[in-house]
């Protein structure tokens, strides 16, 4: 008797934990009226777009040298630069993805542990990489090209390819003049090339950008270029949606770092450092801002680096990407977490996948509870953020790493 009460009393108390235990549908909330029909916020609206002049790169004595340009388009799709010559920079940030990639995990020479991100606008950024393990386009290009799961090739290679390639040689000379004996200083300067390139890679003019031209009365602008449930999702971005918390900026970007908490690839490392490594690795690089081989050493972004502290704070904290030109980009995070952007959405709004073990997370992260009308008009904004195509020459190997 008193065994078969005790084996009711758990199998009630098992029911009960289940019961507990399981997640309640989350509730859902319509936008209020009122935020889809007060005046538009034009102070935030003049944050957010249209894209501005790009950004000089004191760091870099080339960066808007059109020769330099044409030879670092070359070297961006050029494999040798890999130790098996069978990788290049447009393998992972393929131009016909948005020079992004269609892995979740980028492959290179071997599995990495992030999803390779978009080139494009990538020159409006302060830091590069995901966790920022750069603070130029050029030291950027350069990492890749020795890592050993990306490219793995060897700076004393490329420079002997630079050195016996006629053609090759010919495009640097044209560039900097007489090669130097200097194996870094040569590597430093093709990275400088292929950065010149990728400041080409800016679309511009997308449907926001032209309706935002006619709000705010500035010249080129479009009232019609966004349509009802476009602007509707504009106005959940800029309230409901709490978008703008991160997501603030010409490149709709704080370009920052924050520990949202998103849920782990299965391909990917179950613990990602993030920004806290990236901050050690580009203080430790001699290709910094700040270092021997930039053309800026005391200059602003040589200050930045110089002051840039390691906290533990950071761990788990990952750049926050730009929202432009999002439709050929998918998957989507830092791991390549999510196919499409219904299921970035879908993530925000209820939180509900969320990596829990990480102890500092961004704290003004909030579920949005948003129903499914707001999300469709919230995808339908973020798709009218997609620029015009890039000039048809810009997006495939030149003829030949020398301008015509």
């Amino acid at each position: 008797m008193r065994r078969t009460l005790l084996c009711s009393l758990c199998l009630v108390l098992g029911l009960l934990w289940v019961l507990c235990d399981k997640k309640p549908e989350p509730p859902v909330a319509p936008v209020p009226a009122t935020a889809l029909e007060d005046p538009w916020p034009l102070d935030l609206l003049r944050h957010l777009g249209p894209l501005p002049p790009l950004p000089a790169d004191p760091t870099n004595s080339v960066a808007d040298n059109p020769a330099a340009a044409h030879y670092g388009q070359w070297l961006f799709f050029d494999k040798r630069l890999s130790g098996d010559g069978e990788v290049s920079c447009a393998t992972c940030h393929d131009p016909e993805h948005g020079f992004a990639d269609t892995r979740p995990i980028a492959l290179g020479k071997a599995l990495g542990e992030r999803h390779a991100p978009t080139v494009i606008g990538s020159a409006y950024q302060r830091w590069l990489g995901w966790g920022g393990r750069a603070d130029s386009l050029w030291m950027q290009a350069l990492g890749p090209m020795e890592n050993e799961v990306e490219m793995a090739g060897d700076r004393q290679d490329i420079a002997r390819l630079v050195r016996s390639d006629p053609l090759l040689r010919q495009a640097h000379e044209e560039v900097y003049g007489e090669i130097p004996k200097d194996v870094d200083t040569l590597f430093a300067q093709l990275g400088k090339a292929i950065a010149a390139y990728e400041r080409l890679l800016i679309q511009k003019d997308s449907p926001f950008d032209l309706w935002v031209r006619s709000i705010l009365d500035l010249p080129g602008g479009d009232p019609t270029a966004l349509n009802e449930e476009q602007q509707r999702g504009l106005r959940i971005f800029l309230g409901p949606g709490r978008c703008t918390l991160c997501h603030l900026g010409p490149t709709l970007s704080d370009l920052e770092f924050h520990n949202n908490q998103l849920p782990t690839h299965p391909d990917g490392p179950r613990d990602d450092a993030g920004r806290y490594r990236g901050a050690r690795l580009v203080q430790e690089s001699p290709f910094n801002a700040a270092g021997p081989y930039s053309d800026a050493p005391e200059g602003e972004a040589a200050k930045r680096v110089r002051a840039l502290v390691q906290s533990s704070e950071s761990f788990g904290e990952f750049r926050t990407p730009t929202l432009r030109n999002l439709a050929r980009r998918a998957p989507y995070g830092h791991q390549g977490q999510f196919p499409d952007l219904g299921s970035v959405l879908s993530f925000y709004n209820t939180l509900e996948d969320q990596d829990l073990r990480s102890h500092h997370q961004e704290q003004l992260l909030q579920p949005l509870r948003l129903d499914s009308a707001a999300l469709g008009a919230l995808e339908a904004f973020l798709l009218a953020l997609e620029g015009r195509d890039l000039p048809g020459h810009l997006v495939q190997a030149p003829v030949a790493p020398i301008r015509d």
